[in-house]
């Protein structure tokens, strides 16, 4: 049980994955044309920008984590209904399965899901145990008062007012500076910076401020969660990447604004480089860390046109809510095309106790038009039929094992649904015969004619006796198709099929023909009705199925 729902879980997360990834690039691309066609942005607004594609990224698999998957066993799953003659005539049904239907099922979705879930959880660990180094380090760390920090950092982030500047701290044996937190961040700076000039230490101070006040630390972290989520997806690296280069730039531009010193700064941050000795694993920010340092240095030398490396609020809201509400309207269109390819049902079958029943029949009719689709249930229970018709008017029956009464209900299929159905048990009849004595016939009492009574209703079920398997046609088998073929066949008193019909009409017409070759060579011990053979109507599904 404990299986099955893990399974059932880990189709959910697939499904999700896989549509998320698919509308995560087409929200990427989407932000890319925008941003290229309202002309050069400065790198402030294009991190801002792609932060909230980010965002949601993250958001898109949420509505659709939860799903069920359907099982398919391996071989060729056969079933027929014969009717049983009452009062009007209902047909009940009966399964036949190959040997090979009692195999477990193979639920690669389900698979696939767990395994993403797994590299979820190990890279979401490592990034937890990066963090707790980090946070060891800074137990080492030395509190630093420099008077000047706070004069600084109100000059210089004018855009954040009332902002306190982080804690300043100073470690032995690190390689060059860097900031870390997200809600309560600090500057880190290695021991040697009493050494440094007045000039460098205004350098790195400036960049590692704009760093704090533009809450990098709360992007990088963000970064870190999608690329354990989307680990799979080269999107996530892309934007992960993406985003440390426009933080760079813009504590960049930000910095040599507030100096006015491009050769101090661009001299300041080669010093930083050749001393540093990185942390490559750990979730910080560096002056240093950043990638392509020629890129940077010809930029703040050129004549490139420097603005402030902040968003102010008004701003950054306004990128944020059009980036989600872009991906509120992608996930619309999406769930639009999903209806123009048809409607899906699933659901799961189980008994009164609530354990699941497998390899139940499903044959979903749409009565207007007298379409029927049919699939089996896995071993877990679950199935699965795609590719409907929306309709208002579709009736559903389920038929379990023998001893299970089966399920008749009609069912509204505009849209996507969920059917869990419930098979109760067939009820058990005792009959019990009293004896007793019968009383003595007065002689003087004339004799009365015996009444004559006809009994009928004698029936005995044809019973197949000789079964050919049907043969899986190999160019089918080549491009995986599958399907469940529901044929109908009258079997005459001589025990022949005969007036095979196919029933339903979404099936490949390879496994058709292989079905009702197979057919046709079976035979019946027919029907007897009150001892005579009588013709009955049979209902076959042959399930084509792939591990």
């Amino acid at each position: 049980m404990i299986a099955t729902i893990a399974l059932e879980f880990g189709s959910g997360v697939f499904d999700a994955l896989l549509g998320s990834s698919v509308r995560a690039i087409v929200l990427a691309l989407a932000t890319w044309l925008v941003l290229r066609s309202v002309g050069p942005q400065r790198p402030a607004v294009q991190h801002g920008a792609w932060t909230a594609v980010l965002l949601g990224m993250l958001l898109l698999p949420l509505p659709g984590v939860v799903g069920s998957g359907s099982g398919l066993s391996p071989g060729v799953a056969l079933e027929s209904a014969i009717p049983v003659f009452e009062t009007p005539l209902i047909a009940q049904a009966e399964s036949l399965t190959h040997s090979s239907a009692g195999m477990p099922t193979s639920n690669w979705r389900g698979i696939c899901g767990l395994l993403f879930v797994f590299g979820t959880v190990v890279l979401l660990a490592r990034h937890l145990i990066a963090r707790r180094r980090v946070r060891r380090l800074l137990r080492q760390a030395e509190p630093l008062e420099w008077p000047a920090l706070e004069s600084l950092a109100r000059v210089s982030l004018r855009a954040a007012p009332g902002r306190k500047p982080p804690r300043l701290l100073a470690i032995q044996g690190v390689g060059g500076p860097f900031a870390y937190g997200a809600l309560r961040p600090v500057i880190v700076l290695p021991g040697e910076w009493s050494n440094w000039s007045p000039k460098k230490l205004e350098a790195v101070l400036l960049h590692e401020l704009t760093h704090v006040f533009r809450r990098d630390g709360i992007a990088e972290a963000l970064a870190a969660v999608v690329a354990s989520v989307f680990w799979f997806h080269p999107l996530s690296y892309m934007l992960k990447r993406r985003l440390r280069v426009l933080a760079e730039a813009a504590c960049d531009d930000h910095a040599v604004l507030v100096s006015g010193d491009r050769e101090g700064y661009a001299q300041a941050l080669l010093e930083i480089a050749r001393d540093w000795r990185g942390f490559r694993t750990l979730p910080i920010t560096s002056m240093a860390g950043g990638v392509s340092l020629g890129g940077r240095i010809e930029r703040i030398l050129g004549k490139t046109r420097l603005e402030s490396g902040l968003l102010s609020r008004a701003v950054g809201s306004c990128v944020v809510a059009v980036v989600l509400v872009a991906t509120l309207a992608l996930s619309c269109v999406t769930v639009t095309f999903a209806q123009d390819r048809g409607v899906a049902l699933n659901g799961s079958v189980q008994d009164p106790s609530g354990a699941r029943v497998p390899w139940a029949s499903v044959v979903l009719t749409e009565v207007e038009k007298g379409l029927s689709e049919a699939t089996t249930a896995g071993a877990d229970g679950s199935f699965r039929i795609e590719g409907l018709e929306p309709s208002a008017f579709y009736q559903v029956e389920v038929h379990g094992p023998v001893g299970f009464v089966s399920h008749r209900q009609a069912l509204d299929l505009t849209a996507d649904a969920q059917l869990d159905v419930t098979l109760g048990m067939k009820r058990v009849v005792e009959a019990i015969v009293v004896s007793g004595t019968r009383p003595a016939r007065d002689p003087a009492q004339p004799r009365s004619g015996r009444r004559r009574i006809r009994v009928g209703g004698n029936v005995r079920e044809a019973r197949l006796m000789h079964h050919v398997p049907a043969t899986y046609p190999a160019d089918a088998e080549r491009e995986g198709v599958t399907g469940t073929v529901v044929l109908e066949a009258v079997i005459g008193t001589d025990g022949n099929p005969a007036s095979i019909a196919t029933v339903n009409s979404i099936v490949d017409g390879r496994l058709v023909d292989a079905a009702v070759k197979a057919v046709r060579q079976w035979r019946y011990d027919p029907a007897l009705l009150n001892g005579r053979p009588v013709e009955v109507i049979v209902t076959i599904r042959v399930a084509f199925e792939l591990p």
